[in-house]
Order: structure tokens, then C-alpha cells, then sequence
């Protein structure tokens, strides 16, 4: 399994992505990814946008914001 799939793997399984998450998965995305990295991304994508997983970083923004 792949840094990225790991990274993603903790995100859904937890139900949240931290800022320390995201900002990994940006290092490791310009390092270069492959198939199953892009994969894994799609699915953390459409799990943010369900809902089944939580950005924290936007959290905090909009928290800040109110």
C-alpha cells in the first residue's frame, strides 16, 4: 500500500481529514503518484464531498470566519 493510499486509508477511517493530513498528501502527490494513489484520492474526494469524512482545515476556516 502506497503513502498516499495509508494517508487516505486513516482519513475514511476515522471520518476526518487534519490539516497535517492534507498538507501530506500534497508533499507525496508532487512527489509523484501512480494508479492506486489516484484511486484513493477519488475516494476521499467523494467521501469529503458525502460528507462521510470531514475537512477539518475548513472547519477551523469557517469557524474563524463566524
Amino acid at each position: 500500500m502506497s503513502l498516499i493510499s495509508q494517508v487516505v486509508k486513516n482519513a475514511l477511517c476515522s471520518g476526518c481529514l487534519t490539516h497535517e493530513a492534507e498538507n501530506e498528501l500534497r508533499q507525496l502527490y508532487d512527489g509523484g503518484c501512480n494508479l492506486e494513489d489516484i484511486t484513493a484520492l477519488s475516494l476521499l474526494q467523494q467521501a469529503v464531498l458525502s460528507g462521510q469524512v470531514k475537512r477539518l482545515s475548513q472547519e477551523n476556516r469557517q469557524t474563524t470566519a463566524a
